[in-house]
């Protein structure tokens, strides 16, 4: 099992290492320009100084590698935090992908933890 979600979450470069306000859930990879909403939100939500947490899952997982989504350099630059699923990346034939600093692998088991937290606004695209 991973660490308690609030525990340091071993994200290196992380300005900010507060339990997450914020998880932002994204599933989609890429798609039309209008389905980056969500990273864009997160940008926004970390810029006005909540802790943002985005979890890339299933297709959304090609997104982390190094420079292929503006949104989520902007998101790493503003303070948030960066997840990738490690099963998606295993059923893609992603794992071991490089990953942008800051950005970690991570198992479902966190994610649950998280999601169930009363404290925690959780959205899911």
């Amino acid at each position: 099992m991973n660490a308690a979600p609030g525990a340091d979450s071993g994200v290196a470069g992380t300005a900010d290492d507060r339990p997450p306000q914020v998880v932002l859930i994204e599933s989609q990879g890429w798609c039309a320009p209008v389905d980056a909403g969500l990273r864009r939100d997160a940008v926004v939500q970390a810029r006005a100084g909540r802790a943002v947490l985005m979890y890339l899952i299933e297709d959304a997982c090609v997104l982390a590698r190094p420079g292929s989504d503006a949104a989520l350099d902007e998101l790493r630059q503003a303070g948030g935090r960066l997840l990738v699923d490690r099963f998606s990346l295993e059923q893609r034939g992603l794992a071991g992908i490089p990953l942008p600093p800051g950005a970690r692998v991570a198992d479902m088991d966190e994610l649950a933890e998280l999601v169930v937290r009363p404290d925690i606004q959780v959205v899911w695209h």
